[in-house]
């Protein structure tokens, strides 16, 4: 699908949706603040088993939030100064995963780690120095996708020798130097998710505000790529979730708000405004009640670099939704 008939289909959607109401609006709790003075900026999140909240940190630090809101410092990720830690998730074996990147090829920062759950971080791959990895998210074989926001593609890195191929590259997945949404650099493939079946692994393309969606072949190949939902309320869309009834939520870390793709494409604005500021992560809680809960990590990033004014405010918070969302990975 062409990138003019989405903009026709994303006009109609709005004729259709009603805008949501102040009333209406559900009410953000604040679970945990962190220090951008310090470089505490969490750009991804996790959960694991425990309830226990991940963070990715500007840093190349993951940071834990324990059940009673505690905060420490769960591992450091063995990269040079200025690289960042990025995607993070549980694989099948118990393990966290994160990736990590650099605004520079040299030297390289862009890798996948593997963290035990002491917090001994060993690399798990080395991808093109070139990118930015990014999100992560497992099959039900063990292998695990990489978005890359730089190189506009998708690795796919071999549950048994831990070997990168690119298993999706497309012009659909490309940044926009020219209009860059996030202003610091052009950003094209970031959030990934896979939908309750797995038959499909669905992207957001930051700078273009579009949700993609490619085919997971029986052979485990990429098959046809297609834009998904397309709407200027998606516009700099970050981290993407699933719920079990196929909404997929969206971090809009452009607009500081989250959104709601239903099963047919069509965005609503979920929240938006304080105390999100440049949302880029999301997942939902995982016991009892709170699988109704959606967790949104605040990268605060624009702020922190001053490309929005006023002061950074990076904080985990917490959002009522209807419907629990799809175990992870």
């Amino acid at each position: 699908m062409s990138r003019n008939v989405l903009t026709g289909l994303a006009f109609t959607s709005l004729l259709v949706l009603a805008p949501l109401t102040a009333d209406s609006a559900p009410i953000l709790t604040t679970i945990a603040t962190f220090n951008p003075a310090i470089g505490d900026l969490p750009e991804s999140l996790t959960i694991g088993d425990d309830g226990s909240f991940y963070l990715s940190m500007s840093t190349a630090t993951i940071k834990r939030v324990a059940p009673d809101h505690t905060v420490s410092t769960f591992a450091t990720l063995p990269v040079t100064p200025g690289a960042f830690a990025t995607g993070l998730k549980f694989g099948p074996d118990g393990y966290l995963y994160a990736g990590s990147g650099a605004f520079g090829p040299s030297p390289s920062g862009a890798f996948v780690w593997r963290i035990s759950p002491a917090g001994v971080v060993t690399q798990y791959a080395a991808l093109d120095p070139n990118g930015f990895p990014n999100d992560l998210a497992f099959d039900d074989q063990g292998n695990l996708f990489v978005t890359d926001p730089f190189l506009g593609l998708v690795w796919k890195i071999d549950h048994h020798t831990h070997s990168p191929s690119v298993w999706l590259a497309d012009p659909l997945l490309a940044g926009n130097p020219a209009n860059p949404a996030l202003t610091l650099h052009a950003f094209g493939v970031d959030g990934i998710a896979f939908d309750k079946e797995k038959h499909n692994l669905y992207f957001g393309n930051v700078d273009y505000g579009e949700i993609l969606r490619a085919e997971v072949e029986c052979d485990g190949s990429a098959g046809d790529l297609e834009v998904f939902a397309g709407d200027a309320k998606l516009l700099g869309v970050d981290g993407i979730a699933f719920d079990k009834k196929g909404t997929l939520y969206a971090a809009i870390n452009g607009q500081d708000s989250i959104a709601a793709v239903d099963e047919h494409g069509h965005v609503t604005t979920v929240v938006t405004g304080a105390p999100l500021d440049s949302p880029s992560s999301l997942v939902f809680g995982n016991h009892g009640s709170d699988k109704k809960t959606l967790y949104v990590a605040s990268f605060a990033v624009l702020r922190a670099f001053g490309v929005k004014p006023g002061p950074a405010h990076p904080s985990l918070t917490a959002l009522p939704v209807k419907d629990g969302g799809l175990p992870i990975p």
